[in-house]
């Protein structure tokens, strides 16, 4: 019913903005705000519940397999609790908004630190890395390890990074699952304390932020090529013989709804001053976002019908995308030259 619920407030925002060429530029920023107080209000839950793991935990001697063994229905109650703030944040809270951090300059190392940022492992390959620093008990640190939440939140909820779980018999039948597991109570606490820390971090800045033509015209033409990158994310992550271990909460592909809602947003902040001098390229602007949203919603429904998709079909389905986005990228560059922005150092 959640889920349900934050759906009907994205088809009305997109109804207000995107199929109305008066929409108020304004209107960005006020659904940008309100996903935040929401992600603000799970985040205070996420610490909340999070402590509570942590007294638990600290009751049985600081072993979390014990703490569950004691108090299994108490335990579950807490992993099933820390799990949905955790989609609340970012499942169904960032990625309805990722569109605009990420693709605002003056907002986007939160992006970084949230959801893209990579591990320093991984660095050089063209992903910045994410600052992301913890600090546990005995000195010890989770050191630039990748962003919160791809990272280190959500492999830890859902047992797919060994280093921040302690395998477990969750359930009580006697056997450990693949993945079966508990967050261990350091990582989960610092974790905890600093998503919430930078979330109110990003809702004060975004408060202060003055938007302008020219964030909301480089947003969507730097966000709406990325696209078809979800695709492979969405494959390694579901699909492929060795799994990538993230997004695991949900499907990639609502991810790639909420992001491109967000971009149709903006483009609904500007249409209106298009649509003054280009009626028929406003138009078109509009029905190419409204068929990429489409086609996500064919995609979503493909994947729950079937259960599984082989990797070619996710590449050729990519491939579409791709072909979607570079369509319509070109024309909004257009557009921005018509309003007198300069695209290409907007």
């Amino acid at each position: 019913m959640k889920r349900a619920r934050q759906l009907g407030l994205t088809a009305l925002v997109l109804a207000a903005l995107v199929g109305n060429a008066d929409a108020e530029p304004g209107e960005v920023k006020g659904y940008l705000l309100g996903a935040l107080t929401k992600m603000h209000s799970a985040a205070d839950e996420f610490v909340q519940n999070a402590a509570a793991y942590q007294r638990l935990t600290d009751a049985n001697g600081g072993d979390p397999i014990r703490a569950c063994a004691a108090s299994r229905d108490e335990m579950q109650k807490l992993i099933a609790a820390l799990r949905e703030n955790y989609k609340t944040m970012d499942s169904f809270g960032y990625e309805t908004i990722e569109g605009i951090v990420a693709g605002v300059v003056s907002l986007s190392d939160f992006d970084i630190y949230l959801d893209s940022g990579v591990p320093k492992d991984q660095a050089g390959g063209g992903t910045p890395v994410a600052p992301v620093v913890l600090s546990l008990p005995n000195d010890k640190r989770i050191d630039h390890q990748g962003c919160l939440f791809t990272y280190i939140i959500e492999p830890m909820l859902w047992g797919t990074n060994a280093s921040l779980v302690v395998p477990a018999d969750v359930n009580g039948d006697g056997k450990i699952a693949p993945n079966e597991s508990l967050p261990r109570p350091d990582v989960l606490t610092a974790a905890a304390n600093d998503v919430r820390a930078k979330i109110v971090q990003l809702q004060q800045t975004a408060i202060a932020w003055q938007p302008t033509t020219a964030d909301y015209f480089s947003a969507i033409i730097t966000m709406t090529p990325t696209l078809s990158g979800y695709f492979d994310d969405w494959k390694e992550s579901r699909y492929a013989p060795e799994r990538s271990g993230k997004f695991t909460a949900v499907s990639r592909v609502s991810d790639m709804h909420g992001i491109m809602s967000s971009v149709a947003i903006l483009y609904g902040a500007v249409n209106g001053a298009v649509a003054a001098k280009d009626p028929a390229l406003a138009n078109s602007i509009e029905h190419g976002f409204t068929g990429i949203l489409r086609f996500i919603d064919r995609v979503a429904a493909r994947e729950k019908k079937s259960g599984a998709i082989t990797g070619p079909v996710i590449d050729e389905l990519a491939e579409q995308a791709k072909q979607k986005a570079d369509k319509l990228v070109p024309q909004v560059e257009q557009a921005a030259a018509i309003v007198g922005v300069n695209s290409s150092g907007a």
